[in-house]
């Protein structure tokens, strides 16, 4: 049988994505990345799915490429059998999964257990939302080995953490660990050694729980902002705004909070 790199999971609103190579620590081959974007495009076109939880198999979230990849690809540059064209699609297929990401009408989460360091740290910064273990390391180890970020590593990292702390792990190539990660803010939750498919699952069902249209609208109106101007981010609130107020989702959760009881949100 065939090795299933990467699995996806739906548990109700919930859509799982799990990189399935334990035995190298969910390494990520070249081909791996065409194959994560195709996935992250077929949940997205379900309706049903209100957030989802990228975990690996394992321990461990992903500990960077594959190094036999790296192997060969190396051997491909010295004899020159690889050209830049190549390689740029090379590139641009593993950054497709990043702009994927972001395009989901719904929050994504990493659930990070061990090391999410290289391409495993590009695609945990690339998430909306970061549930870390306490045992979880996270690092852009590429300069030790002569090699760039990619992955949008470099346009989120500073948008997560600041530019200085962004050029610190950028130059050093250091690992911090969850803690130090929270801190900086590159980890939004903390999590038991073990437990961070747990603690991501509780909040990816309390996000589910909530008016998935406004939970769109923010997530957009968030990412964006980040690169508008202040009128440009008025302009999109008041369209969300005016969107929402038309949304049978509004009746319910004002009727919901008078009645004292839960909501029931439909998505429209």
């Amino acid at each position: 049988m065939s090795e299933q790199k990467i699995r996806i999971e739906k548990d109700g609103q919930i859509a799982w994505m799990f990189f399935n190579r334990p035995h190298v620590k969910n390494a990520m081959q070249i081909d791996g990345w065409k194959l994560m974007d195709d996935l992250l495009a077929e949940v997205g076109e379900d309706r049903d799915i209100r957030a989802m939880i990228l975990a690996g198999e394992g321990g461990t979230f992903i500990a960077g490429a594959d190094l036999n990849d790296l192997k060969d690809m190396n051997a491909q540059l010295a004899s020159r059998e690889i050209d830049t064209s190549t390689l740029r699609e090379m590139v641009r297929i593993a950054q497709s999964t990043a702009g994927r990401i972001r395009s989901l009408r719904f929050p994504v989460i990493a659930a990070v257990e061990g090391y999410a360091v290289g391409a495993g740290c590009e695609v945990a910064v690339g998430c909306d939302l970061v549930v870390a273990a306490e045992n979880a390391k996270f690092g852009f180890p590429e300069v030790t080995m002569g090699a760039c970020i990619t992955n949008a590593g470099t346009y989120l990292l500073p948008r997560k953490i600041g530019l200085g702390r962004a050029k610190r792990l950028a130059f050093t190539g250091e690992f911090i660990d969850a803690k130090e990660g929270y801190r900086i803010g590159m980890v939004d939750d903390l999590a038991p050694a073990g437990k961070a498919r747990e603690v991501a699952e509780k909040l990816a069902r309390r996000i589910a729980s909530r008016a998935p249209v406004v939970v769109q609208a923010h997530k957009a109106m968030l990412d964006r902002g980040l690169d508008s101007s202040f009128d440009a981010a008025l302009y999109m609130e008041q369209e969300s705004v005016l969107m929402s107020m038309l949304t049978d989702d509004l009746q319910e959760g004002s009727t919901a909070f008078f009645e004292k009881r839960e909501p029931d949100f439909k998505g429209r």
